[in-house]
């Protein structure tokens, strides 16, 4: 605003609140500080002095602005200023706004907001039906503790009310502590999320999904967190209850994941020695893609671009062409160039912890479910999306860079637990994993098995099941073998399961598009998604 010397008395004031501009989360965010900032500086410029024209102020005449113009001026736009604050602060954040699951479930979620203490101004924001603090009373009913993640809308409280919900339905809800982490994008304080929690701290946040490959948290106080280490705290937190008493009769933990949350749980079981630990398992659900654990990938016959159903199998693996860069770098696989995170640094400084968390891997209780239906790519070049679940009715998707299409309807890979979004990983390093999650999950279950043969220990095989349902947590996390893992229950007939998420049938599209075999020879890409689920 060219402020002359005689208007510096101003900039410390100013300066502050442009420094408190580093610490605002998410893009809504800032863009609405940003917004409210120019209105207050523009306010401040017409209030601090008699100024000649907006763009500056004259040195000669200090003094306040006496024009009643000037003085309406600076109060609407200070007005407007403070309406755009107020709708910034605007409660509950973003990604826990949709409160439909909770209020079908009858749970108020805002009852359990609980958080993991980090350090001694950091929390972890997390729902729990029980608190967590060393000075929480004793539960004798507990017997397992349940841990959804969620995806990569962030809704941990939609997640959690699941849980809830499900423990209800099967009479284990005083057996169960049901936890459900939440992974946002946006920072809160204790005094909003639970005004027990230390008084000043401030929850861990992620600016990007950077959370679902062990990313490393952002917040206005110092310190920083791995979303892994989040679990390992989480997980010792819940062995050290069973150990001094507060759960006496805890014997199993489960850590669900799905989707995004499906990716953040297979990593972080690699690493983690927390997994070791009698009565922990981890069961993940339809990962966008997966780790693996050296540069072999499934064979061109095992990533047909089409839907392979839930009996695809493969048994031939082989090196794709070109720089493994493309491919293998982490979180595709173990060869690490470039950044990663504070708890996946000492892998790759140290392969000798590399090898020795492959060698543990099979010791560890992980578990794969993987729905029959989430057989969709709507951002791949070639892709024969299947008219049967990948056009389902109601649906808007974006982005489709192929339009794919059908009866005017396009092509949704993330329904149902996205009406709007299309998050199925289409770049190189995921489509040489497979054309769709179904199948990439199968052909993962297959490559273990393949990788731990060669490698002498063909004993290791790996546990995984189906769902009837496409990219649906719900429909996961209600489905008989989910059930029978988690909760030791095994009461349901075969033929009873959750089909939410199958949309209608519908006639056959003649949508094409061209070739995506040039990815496989190691050419560059169409498209680079910003986004995975």
């Amino acid at each position: 605003f060219g402020f002359s010397s005689a208007c510096r008395g101003a900039r410390p004031s100013l300066k502050r609140i442009a420094m408190s501009l580093k610490f605002v989360k998410g893009p809504m965010q800032a863009q609405s500080r940003l917004h409210a900032l120019i209105l207050f500086l523009l306010a401040k410029s017409l209030t601090l002095c008699r100024c000649s024209a907006i763009a500056g102020c004259s040195a000669s005449s200090p003094e306040p602005c006496t024009s009643g113009s000037h003085e309406a001026d600076a109060a609407t736009m200070m007005q407007a200023g403070a309406g755009l604050l107020e709708v910034e602060a605007l409660w509950p954040p973003a990604q826990l706004s949709n409160n439909a699951t909770c209020e079908t479930d009858g749970v108020d979620s805002a009852v359990f907001q609980h958080g993991l203490m980090m350090s001694d101004v950091h929390f972890m924001p997390i729902y729990s039906t029980h608190p967590l603090s060393e000075s929480s009373a004793a539960s004798e009913s507990i017997e397992r503790a349940v841990i959804y993640i969620h995806g990569l809308g962030a809704n941990a409280n939609s997640y959690f009310c699941d849980g809830v919900g499900i423990a209800d339905e099967h009479n284990e809800a005083a057996s169960t502590l049901t936890l459900t982490p939440w992974f946002g994008n946006q920072a809160v304080t204790a005094e909003e999320w639970n005004p027990q929690l230390p008084a000043g701290s401030e929850s861990i946040s992620w600016s990007s999904s950077s959370w679902l490959s062990g990313g490393d948290s952002h917040s206005s106080l110092p310190g920083t967190y791995s979303s892994f280490t989040v679990f390992d705290k989480l997980v010792k937190l819940l062995e050290g209850h069973k150990r001094n008493g507060k759960l006496p009769n805890l014997k199993h933990i489960s850590i669900a994941g799905f989707s995004a949350g499906c990716q953040m749980a297979s990593r972080w079981a690699f690493f983690s020695s927390a997994v070791v630990s009698t009565g922990v398992q981890v069961v993940v659900s339809d990962c966008s893609s997966y780790l693996y654990l050296n540069t072999l990938r499934p064979a061109p016959e095992c990533v047909a671009t089409r839907n392979t159903g839930p009996d695809h199998k493969c048994d031939s693996f082989g090196q794709p062409v070109g720089n493994e860069l493309w491919y293998n770098n982490y979180k595709y696989g173990l060869y690490f160039r470039g950044p990663t995170n504070s708890y996946v640094d000492p892998f790759a400084i140290n392969s000798r912890l590399t090898i020795a968390a492959i060698d543990a891997f099979p010791s560890k209780n992980v578990r794969f479910l993987f729905g029959t239906a989430d057989v969709c790519m709507c951002g791949a070049a070639d892709m024969q999306n299947d008219p049967d679940y990948c056009f389902p009715t109601g649906t808007d998707c974006t982005p489709n860079y192929f339009q794919y299409a059908l009866n005017d309807v396009l092509c949704c890979d993330t329904y149902p637990a996205s009406f709007v979004y299309n998050v199925a990983d289409s770049r190189p390093g995921g489509m040489v994993q497979g054309s769709n999650r179904l199948q990439r999950g199968l052909n993962y279950v297959h490559y273990l098995q393949y990788f731990y043969a060669a490698r002498g220990d063909p004993s290791y095989k790996a546990t995984w099941g189906l769902f009837d349902g496409g990219h649906d947590s719900a429909a996961c996390f209600s489905s008989p073998l989910f059930i029978e893992w988690v909760f030791g229950i095994n009461d349901k007939p075969s033929s009873d399961v959750h089909k939410r998420g199958k949309p209608s049938r519908l006639p056959i599209s003649d949508a094409r598009v061209p070739n995506f075999r040039s990815w496989l020879a190691g050419e560059d890409p169409l498209i680079d998604a910003d986004l995975d689920d």
